[in-house]
């Protein structure tokens, strides 16, 4: 039976969160201290082995009852995945303990044929404005920035950040016969992003948080192979995301201050700011209007456009296929460790099918050029009052990972699943080594690549990150 490379990364996922909680259980405490989080502590940054051939660097943040987790997968011994996660649990005023996290789901390429700014999608007629999506594969290097912790003003903030340099990766065309391209598809060319790079400043003032999230996508340069009248110019990119929202009572979504359920609202939406209220009670804001900056000589700033999407401005199979049994099992998996690692009961609903909220940062001038952004996320908090003296330290708990490798793998799901190309893929064989794998690619390997002006800018810059 013909097994797709989707499911192949949803199994290896599966052993990855396995391997984690295995790794922590059964080995010495002196071992398992060292091979997992060390959440008794404010801030930590490090590498976790969750693979022989992968790590997953980590930051952890807890201060005054907030709990804050960044992860991104890498490899020491080939190419690695690009993926990350960043989440975050406190307890809110209404009472409630929540757990929100931002999961990017696609890259999409568009034509803005309307002008709105953002991409308009409805699967049920269908009519869409998608002319490719981006899979990510590996990237060639991988650069981290260890968290650090600053006063300003008598407020605390946390810095840390990523690069992953050099990523190769696929355009893929939106055919209706391959899912519009979400999961899978045939590739229009080949193409390399000069860097992807997260940086993050966290902060706290009074009984809120501010998590700016400062990343920085560079060039897309076409190369070969790459299909006939394949270009990137003139075209508009999205970034399409889930959020996961766990509470321990009702929450509700909106979207510029009126109710909004991607899963049961028709039609998507221009927004300015999403909020997720508890019982009523703010407790999470996306601040959603600002600017980015396009990354051309010399550099300018434009709008960003963010839509509330709906449901149906996806198609019906996306992000499902041959793995989906194995992503339901990892989904259990991860809700039966949702109590060490948020206080909250494993019965809680983690599915990422189900999001509440489902919205696209669309940038319409694009044409394959670099661009930086800057998105704040606000989460509103009460803090904790201690009880009694504080509990001896303790192992850190085993599951701690689990919930961000699992939404991380959300995003390594796409970046290497299955279709033909030339290039090896470097992948953990069944004794964990990376191996390659080589399969076909069925372009025209003759054709022209396209090329972008080179920037005036380091690719490895990390953009200012201030609240």
């Amino acid at each position: 039976m013909r097994i797709s490379r989707v499911s192949l990364t949803l199994m290896e996922m599966a052993v990855i969160l396995s391997a984690v909680f295995v790794q922590a259980s059964v080995v010495p405490s002196s071992r398992a201290q060292s091979s997992s989080i060390p959440v008794s502590q404010e801030f930590a940054s490090g590498d976790v082995q969750v693979f022989a051939s992968l790590q997953a660097w980590y930051t952890w943040v807890s201060i005054n009852g907030t709990h804050t987790i960044f992860l991104a997968l890498h490899s020491n011994q080939g190419p690695s995945p690009v993926s990350a996660f960043v989440g975050q649990s406190y307890n809110t005023s209404s009472g409630s303990r929540v757990f929100v996290a931002n999961a990017l789901m696609a890259m999409e390429v568009y034509n803005d044929t309307n002008g709105n700014g953002f991409l308009d999608a409805n699967y049920t007629v269908p009519r869409t404005e998608l002319l490719y999506t981006i899979i990510m594969n590996a990237s060639d290097t991988f650069a981290t920035t260890a968290v650090q912790k600053t006063v300003s003003n008598g407020v605390p903030h946390y810095a840390w950040g990523v690069t992953y340099g050099s990523v190769q990766g696929d355009l893929i065309k939106a055919d209706p016969a391959q899912g519009y391209g979400y999961g899978g598809g045939l590739p229009a060319s080949v193409l390399k992003i000069n860097h992807v790079s997260l940086f993050y400043d966290y902060s706290l003032n009074g009984n809120r948080t501010f998590l700016k999230t400062s990343y920085e996508i560079g060039n897309v340069t076409l190369t070969p192979p790459t299909l006939p009248n394949v270009t990137l110019r003139g075209l508009s990119f999205s970034l399409l995301h889930f959020t996961l929202a766990v509470s321990s009572k009702q929450f509700t979504v909106l979207a510029n201050s009126l109710p909004y359920d991607s899963q049961t609202t028709p039609a998507p939406k221009l927004v300015d700011v999403a909020q997720v209220t508890v019982q009523n009670v703010l407790a999470y804001e996306f601040l959603f209007k600002d600017n980015y900056t396009l990354l051309t000589n010399p550099a300018v700033n434009y709008p960003v456009a963010y839509a509330a999407s709906p449901r149906g401005s996806l198609p019906p199979n996306a992000f499902q296929g041959q793995g989906a049994l194995q992503l339901i099992r990892v989904q259990d998996y991860v809700k039966a460790s949702l109590p060490d690692i948020a206080g909250l009961p494993a019965t809680s609903d983690l599915n990422y099918n189900t999001s509440k909220l489902i919205y696209r940062v669309s940038y319409p001038t694009w044409s394959g050029y670099g661009l930086r952004h800057d998105p704040t996320y606000v989460a509103h908090f009460a803090p904790e009052t201690p009880t009694g003296p504080p509990p001896p330290p303790t192992t850190p708990p085993p599951t701690i990972l689990a919930l961000a490798i699992f939404t991380g793998a959300l995003s390594v799901i796409l970046a290497v699943h299955g279709f033909s190309r030339s290039r090896k893929h470097y992948l953990p064989d069944e004794s964990g080594n990376l191996t390659a794998s080589k399969s076909r690619y069925t372009g025209n390997p003759t054709l022209p690549a396209e090329g972008l002006p080179t920037q005036d800018h380091s690719p490895y810059r990390r953009a200012e990150s201030t609240v």
